[in-house]
């Protein structure tokens, strides 16, 4: 019985074996069943992109014959990240005295049964736990002894954990930059509409370096998990999506296959970049006009495309309030009344358009509230619009009030004795609203009937003014 054995991943490469080392070649898969069947006390991965020293199986021949659970191996990683773009740079000496769990896991060499045990007990999420926990008798050997390269097989899918001081696993990763956190963004829109399609279907995790704390919670609604990138730990991935604006995505995301969706029209920007790092396993356009202008712009000619998800979330689907106004600017008309309801109507979330016609801009336009220069004919507004406001602490003969009724458009006015003189009746002609409830202690009740004129914007009135009320002009005028 040999006392290590090497499990190569790759293509078979010629390797003078020492007498107490054997040699196995796998493609990577099934490596647990691998590793059951063979008989050495050690056990240790190379893989084909990794450069061995030449003093690699002298070192490890001598290490052998200590007993450990594990044995730390030193070695250069030949490529290094940038600080945050994953582009390469200078190699990266990774020299320890001692067993350090933050390595690559073939940088190791594991008693097999003890490594039988972990792997039985399915507890190989995170290296640190793996190491730490599970092989409490470590070693190392402190000179370098091969070169590690970049790369990636199903080993990293058999055991689900890298590189890393800490690693946490996640199915399916779409990477936010700090770019993309606008709420007009189509790209915002695509991932809203990922989770509406996919939500329940995927695990599907959203890292981030940055998403307001509402944005985040519409996310976890349609059933996204946001994580905010902590640069301590290395996220392990099956799957990673990026967009075209985060194409260098930073050092410690490890996907086992990364997609890049490209959202833009690259050739309407002049200052595109032209990518010539080839880092993505596909480049897939949100359309095929998308991937037909993308050609050029990125190290590949097979630019597929798949059409974005598009799913109507009903619940998103608010009827439009439609409000009008038309009044002097005194202070009789009460116009901070209209900022009051405004307010709520904000804080309601209903969807609300209010053109104030004005003869002085009582202030600037917010969300839903419009102020506009005063017009001799505001009818066609008041005709398409669900209510006619008037707050006024007095009116005399409200002309507008009397044409917004002939129109039919219902109003939300004050309890003033001309709308009774008129004939205007709560909750048939729309809404009378008392005085006192424009009190801040009574904002509670302003609130119930906001809500009330919200839910009866759409049902319909009746009304003719009663002409007798001007027969009397008859006798103003001679013939």
């Amino acid at each position: 019985m040999k006392d290590l054995t090497i499990i190569f991943l790759g293509k078979p490469q010629d390797l003078q074996m020492n007498g107490n080392i054997d040699i196995v070649y796998s493609d990577g898969s099934n490596i647990s069943t691998l590793v059951k069947e063979l008989k050495s006390k050690y056990i240790s991965f190379v893989r084909e992109t990794d450069k061995i020293s030449p003093r690699y199986l002298p070192l490890v021949s001598e290490k052998i014959k200590e007993d450990f659970d594990c044995c730390f191996l030193n070695y250069v990683i030949d490529y290094e990240y940038n600080s945050y773009d994953k582009v390469l740079t200078d190699p990266l000496i990774l020299k320890r005295n001692y067993p350090y769990v933050g390595e690559f896991i073939w940088s190791f060499i594991f008693n097999r049964k003890k490594f039988i045990k972990v792997i039985e007990r399915k507890s190989l999420n995170k290296i640190q736990e793996f190491v730490e926990k599970e092989f409490e008798n470590r070693t190392a050997i402190g000179e370098i002894i091969y070169f590690h390269s970049p790369g990636g097989g199903q080993y990293i899918k058999d055991f689900y954990y890298l590189d890393a001081k800490y690693n946490e696993y996640f199915k399916n990763i779409i990477f936010f930059s700090n770019g993309c956190h606008g709420t007009f963004n189509g790209y915002i829109s695509w991932v809203r509409n990922i989770g509406r399609c996919f939500g329940k279907k995927f695990e599907i995790t959203l890292l981030y370096d940055f998403l307001t704390p509402e944005m985040a919670k519409s996310f976890g609604d349609l059933n996204i998990k946001c994580v905010r990138r902590d640069k301590s730990v290395n996220y392990v991935c099956d799957r990673l999506i990026t967009s075209y604006s985060d194409y260098y995505y930073p050092k410690n995301i490890i996907p086992f296959e990364c997609s890049i969706f490209i959202h833009g029209n690259m050739s309407d920007y002049d200052n595109s970049a032209h990518y010539k790092n080839d880092i993505y396993d596909r480049y897939i356009a949100v359309s095929k006009t998308a991937a037909k202008k993308a050609e050029g712009y990125f190290p590949t000619k097979n630019i597929e495309y798949i059409t974005n998800p598009f799913m109507l979330d009903e619940n998103l689907v608010k009827p439009h309030l439609k409000l009008v106004s038309a009044q002097r600017s005194t202070k009789v008309k009460c116009p901070e009344r209209i900022e009051k309801i405004a307010s709520i109507l904000d804080e309601l979330n209903i969807p609300y358009t209010w053109n104030v016609f004005t003869d002085i801009n009582e202030g600037t336009n917010k969300n839903g509230l419009i102020y506009r220069t005063r017009t001799s004919n505001p009818l066609p507004y008041v005709n398409d619009a669900d209510y006619f406001v008037l707050l006024s602490d007095s009116e005399a003969m409200p002309y507008c009030i009397i044409e917004a009724l002939s129109v039919n458009t219902k109003v939300i006015v004050t309890p003033l004795e001309a709308y009774e003189e008129i004939g205007i009746q709560n909750n048939k002609h729309g809404i009378i609203i008392p005085f006192e409830y424009f009190e801040d202690k009574n904002k509670e009740k302003l609130v119930k009937l906001i809500e009330k004129a919200y839910k009866d914007k759409d049902k319909k009135i009746n009304y003719k003014f009663n002409p007798k009320l001007y027969e009397k002009y008859n006798e103003v005028f001679k013939k």
